[in-house]
């Protein structure tokens, strides 16, 4: 084992400013009054703790392998690489704080090249890394790497959110380009595990697994620091995954699997035994959907809001195939969920913009799916699956469905035929409005374009009277419904 204290990495952190939010309202994001945050900085004459720290890691890989340890104490830290064969281990108490200066994460002109030929597409690392900004923490063409142990990686975001919401933003842009990006990203690697951790603050994506292969993710503690595309994990074009006991507190996507290669296939993905807050969707395949996904399981998951949270979740279980691969053999199972707004979608579509560089744009597939035993509290949005006439989505099962609907009703049908929209972006509320009704024509369940689905078990408990049907198929073909029921109030 290697010790940071012994190659220079002394804890130079130091709290230096505290930043107080005045302005706590901006579009859907509500933050609670009194929210402080301290950032912390070296002295001006200080060596930030990440030369030390590479100084090990590099030191370890010189000698094929070894595990660094950073003991308890508050580390400044610049983007570090990880190396093959290195264990970055942070014991308790130990806490790595990412630079405040926007200038620390800059990438050098020329310092990257492009890992993909154009034909293959384009990678999110590679993205990131022309963008001008490296990740704070981050492995190129890895293997055997890891970070664990019980300590803390704090990328400092309300260095940026804060300022940038007190100056009463009038669009996300003015904040996309003024903070870092991921905190934590393997590109390329192969055996990876991430063990323990906890990530905080993370002002865009928080841990990124970029075309590798080989993943376990367990017992993570993630807290974001409210802003938009703070993801949690996101997984791309990625096999070879476990995910489990992880504790997410996220604004975006919790967790959430893309495929950016056009005819790559990723699967062999589990992810079991989490807790998941969000604003926006708790599981999630796609959007990004022009290569496939296969073989994957969500279980024993947790999606929630807390009562007077800053809004609901958006989505609990989102599947799409709108980029042109497939989506096949995915079984969702065991899922709990209160305040999420739509229980869950999936949608086949056709988006040509993603794909036109490199094929002649498709519609999504998707078939095989099953999703059972999931109860949600405090829905607001009709659960939906919508294909495409061209490329309906097939064989879907759905058993012992059990949701409750506390907001939205509808004193009048909808009459409007529901838009295909091929282009839009795949939202649960994708037919309606954010916050004013899923403009669908039921309260319940909405089917257009699936062939051969059993429904079984399908129950819905109305909190008010709603004059939609319960559940509605327009252009499906082989739907089987047993034991579907809804309880609405008295008049």
């Amino acid at each position: 084992m290697l010790n940071v204290n012994d190659f220079g990495a002394q804890g130079v952190a130091r709290p230096s400013q505290k930043l107080e939010l005045t302005n706590l309202e901006y579009k859907w994001i509500r933050y609670p009054s009194g929210t402080k945050e301290t950032i912390y900085a070296p002295s001006p004459s200080a060596v930030y703790d990440s030369v030390g720290i590479q100084r090990a890691i590099d030191a370890a890989w010189a000698a094929d392998g070894g595990t660094v340890v950073v003991p308890a104490g508050d580390y400044l830290v610049a983007p570090i690489e990880l190396k093959s064969r290195v264990c970055l281990h942070l014991e308790a108490g130990a806490r790595l704080w990412g630079s405040p200066l926007l200038s620390d994460y800059h990438c050098p002109p020329g310092e990257f090249s492009p890992h993909f030929p154009t034909e293959r597409g384009t990678s999110h690392f590679h993205g990131i890394v022309l963008g001008g900004f490296r990740p704070l923490i981050w492995a190129d063409n890895a293997e055997d790497v890891a970070i664990t142990g019980m300590g803390q990686i704090n990328a400092q975001s309300p260095q940026w959110v804060i300022p940038w919401m007190n100056s009463r933003p009038t669009s996300w842009d003015s904040l996309m380009g003024q903070r870092p990006k991921d905190t934590v990203s393997f590109y390329r690697c192969r055996r990876v595990r991430v063990e323990s951790v906890q990530i905080l603050r993370s002002p865009s994506w928080t841990l990124v697994f970029d075309t590798c292969d080989g993943v376990q993710v367990r017992g993570l503690r993630l807290r974001s620091f409210d802003a938009i595309n703070s993801d949690g994990i996101d997984v791309v074009n990625t096999s070879n995954v476990t995910i489990s006991d992880c504790d997410l507190w996220t604004t975006d996507d919790a967790i959430c699997l893309k495929n950016l290669i056009a005819n790559h296939t990723m699967g062999n993905i589990v992810v079991t035994n989490c807790l998941i807050r969000t604003a926006c969707c708790g599981l999630k395949i796609g959007t990004e959907s022009i290569g496939n996904f296969q073989d994957v399981t969500f279980s024993n998951v947790v999606i929630y809001n807390p009562d007077g949270d800053m809004k609901g979740a958006e989505g609990g279980v989102n599947l799409c195939a709108v980029d042109g691969g497939f989506v096949r053999n995915v079984n969702v199972s065991n899922i709990v969920m209160r305040n999420v707004d739509c229980p869950f979608f999936l949608l086949g579509s056709c988006r040509t913009g993603k794909q036109q560089a490199m094929r002649t744009p498709r519609s999504g597939r998707m078939e095989r799916i099953s999703l059972s035993n999931i109860q949600a509290d405090g829905a607001r949005h009709t659960s939906w699956i919508v294909g495409r006439a061209d490329e309906p989505i097939r064989d879907v099962r759905l058993s012992n469905i059990d949701i409750r609907k506390t907001r939205d009703f509808y004193d009048a049908p909808i009459t409007a035929p529901v838009p295909e929209l091929p282009e839009a972006y795949p939202s649960p509320c994708r037919f309606g409005r954010r916050h004013q009704g899923d403009d669908l024509p039921a309260f319940g369940l909405y089917l257009r374009h699936v062939r051969r689905i059993g429904v079984r078990d399908f129950r819905l408990d109305s909190a008010a009277q709603d004059c939609r049907r319960f559940i509605v198929q327009e252009q499906c073909k082989d739907v089987s419904l047993q034991d579907c029921w809804t309880n609405l109030p008295a008049d």
